[in-house]
């Protein structure tokens, strides 16, 4: 018996995903000793005792690639697979950025042999988030999936993807814009959590949001003094401005790049919009709107990478040799399992 599971390391989150037992996130987080750099914990309850701790620091071992810190990764690593109740051998497939060369791959394996996975495999993300989104891989599709700190988009074209990007704009940098507004309105500071609060309560880049508002709390700059403020959808009209420039560039880059022969089918086929970027109200219409193509987001976008890696793991088959990036091979397998859309 094999225990298929999924892994989706993101800037944000950590994602584990089980064909049996559903999707567990926690954010991506380590506590880190301050002395001897060791990891004291990972996740949920790295955030829990990071506030208790004066002799460790609370650090995001992705924020600069998955693999800038070998050792944070491979300690992440370690605590997602010991998590795993496996019955005899553990198959992982991992999701990896599009820009994710060779040899990284090689190193994310070995370490994943190390953590304790037998049949360690990568497929690149947008290909995953399409069949978590409900999609064939055979498709000829633009794939964007957005995430926390970056958009990695992907054009294929009858399931091969010829063009991908990975664009250095993702959700934080809509949650940076609403504090940064903030800041030059009233000289007030709010935490990066509250931004957040904010974006995903009052933010829109398209009309038709009811107007709601939100009270929060914030710091004054000049004196450090605490003072509450109530925020409303209406006051933060027109401040994504700047991130949403560079998304909107990056995938009206892409559809420059869909071969003559596809443009019919990819336009036919419209976006498929995913990840936690993507629930920000109005745009998946403003993109259709702008750009001139229809895009479909799933009821969960920021589920669909780990969707997408337990759907595959449903129908890959028993490799003879473990250790591969398997994207290239997806839509093979897919046809050849005759595997539905649900």
């Amino acid at each position: 018996m094999i225990t298929k599971i999924g892994l989706d390391l993101g800037y944000a989150n950590i994602t584990l995903s089980d064909v049996t037992s559903g999707i567990y996130r926690e954010p991506a987080v380590a506590l880190v000793d301050k002395g001897n750099r060791s990891i004291i914990a990972v996740g949920d309850s790295a955030a829990v005792a990071g506030n208790d701790n004066p002799n460790a620091i609370l650090v995001r071992p992705f924020k600069n690639g998955m693999l800038f810190s070998s050792d944070l990764t491979l300690g992440v690593l370690k605590s997602a697979v010991k998590a795993v109740m496996p019955a005899e051998k553990i198959r992982c497939l991992i999701g990896v950025p599009s820009d994710f060369l060779p040899k990284q791959d090689a190193e994310l394996f070995r370490m994943l042999n190390e953590a304790g996975v037998d049949e360690p495999f990568s497929v690149k993300r947008p290909l995953a988030a399409l069949i978590g989104a409900g999609f064939s891989p055979g498709i000829s599709v633009i794939s964007v999936n957005i995430g926390a700190s970056c958009t990695d988009i992907a054009v294929l074209c009858h399931g091969n993807i010829v063009y991908t990007s990975v664009t250095r704009v993702g959700g934080e940098d809509f949650d940076e814009a609403v504090r940064g507004y903030i800041s030059e309105q009233g000289d007030v500071k709010v935490s990066l959590s509250v931004a957040r609060a904010i974006k995903e309560r009052l933010g829109a880049v398209w009309e038709g949001k009811e107007s709601e508002s939100l009270d929060i709390e914030g710091t004054l700059a000049l004196t450090g003094k605490k003072i509450s403020m109530n925020i409303c959808t209406e006051d933060i009209v027109g401040v994504f401005e700047k991130p949403l420039s560079a998304f909107l560039g990056a995938v009206a880059e892409a559809m420059k790049k869909i071969p003559k022969e596809a443009v019919a089918d990819v336009f036919a086929n419209g976006v498929v919009l995913t990840g936690g970027g993507a629930a920000l109200y109005g745009m998946d219409k403003m993109l259709s709107k702008v750009l001139g193509i229809a895009v479909h987001t799933p009821v969960d976008p920021i589920d669909s990478v780990a969707k997408g890696l337990s759907r595959i793991n449903t129908f890959i088959p028993r490799p003879r040799s473990s250790g591969k990036n398997i994207t290239a091979q997806l839509a093979k397998f897919y046809e050849s399992r005759k595997v539905g859309n649900d």
